[in-house]
């Protein structure tokens, strides 16, 4: 645990976390830095931690699993894709569009997810709160999809128009509105930036949006999107919520309660594929 506060309105906190997933060789398989909003205030307290302190007994607490002194290499995959860029490239690309910096693409795709899938998925991830599946105490309509679920959905509806996808990273996620199970999600995204790896391969930093209940190629087509909604600017902080809802009320009302996740990417993918002719 990070740091521990309540919100402004005093009836809710908010838990930062760092989480490491170790495997059984004591190697670092993923890390995660989170920010949880719960349904209860914390009482005050004097007692301060700095993330330094937090991250040392996180150590402290995993140094019998974590190989000694080992360097952490939170890019070993991605690393490892890229040394072998040659065997990628002997295969030819079979990318099926160009990405360009400042590229808006309105996904063709739509996904959605059911309450017996939903339920399925809850009990084998061991999820435990009753909102996502207890239908004696809730209704239909305020059951909610988890939220790595809704991460999925919006990635399935969006990868199409990004093969072939070898490696993704997540930058930032911010959930804004639920999910209810049967909703239809679309997706719209943005390519920040293009570079070029090694081979035939590239890195893009994508932020894509994902949009509940909504034909996103026919409702949203010649619809100006805010850039605040689009644009990563990493030296400043990431865009909250409630801003995300003011600036689609203000300036994009199609969007207003729409917007389900935003999420910032880097993705590692096969460039197209350019043939040369000579005349």
């Amino acid at each position: 645990v990070e740091s521990v506060r309540n919100t402004s309105d005093g009836n809710h906190s908010v838990f930062h976390f760092t989480c490491d997933l170790i495997n059984q060789r004591g190697r670092l398989c993923m890390r995660a830095d989170k920010r949880m909003l719960f349904e209860y205030p914390i009482p005050p307290s004097n007692v301060t931690a700095s993330s330094s302190s937090a991250s040392s007994n996180l150590h402290h607490r995993h140094k019998d699993r974590l190989e000694e002194d080992a360097p952490v290499n939170l890019h070993l995959f991605r690393d490892h894709l890229l040394s072998k860029s040659h065997v990628a490239q002997e295969l030819q690309s079979h990318s099926l569009a160009d990405l360009r910096p400042g590229q808006l693409i309105l996904h063709s795709m739509n996904r959605s997810i059911t309450f017996t899938q939903a339920q399925q998925l809850a009990s084998l991830a061991r999820l435990t709160h009753e909102r996502h599946f207890d239908t004696r105490r809730y209704e239909q309509s305020e059951l909610l999809i988890p939220g790595g679920l809704v991460l999925g959905i919006v990635q399935s509806a969006a990868s199409r128009d990004f093969h072939e996808i070898l490696h993704e990273e997540l930058l930032h996620v911010n959930y804004v509105n639920s999910l209810h199970p049967g909703n239809i999600v679309g997706a719209v995204s943005y390519i920040q930036s293009v570079e070029e790896a090694v081979g035939d391969l590239e890195i893009c930093t994508v932020r894509t949006l994902g949009i509940k209940n909504m034909d996103v190629m026919r409702d949203l087509k010649g619809v100006d999107i805010p850039l605040e909604l689009l644009k990563i600017h990493p030296k400043s902080r990431p865009i909250r919520t409630k801003d995300i809802q003011r600036i689609c009320k203000n300036h994009c009302p199609q969007l207003y309660n729409k917007i389900v996740v935003q999420m910032d990417r880097r993705i590692l993918r096969q460039a197209r594929h350019q043939e040369v002719f000579l005349l």
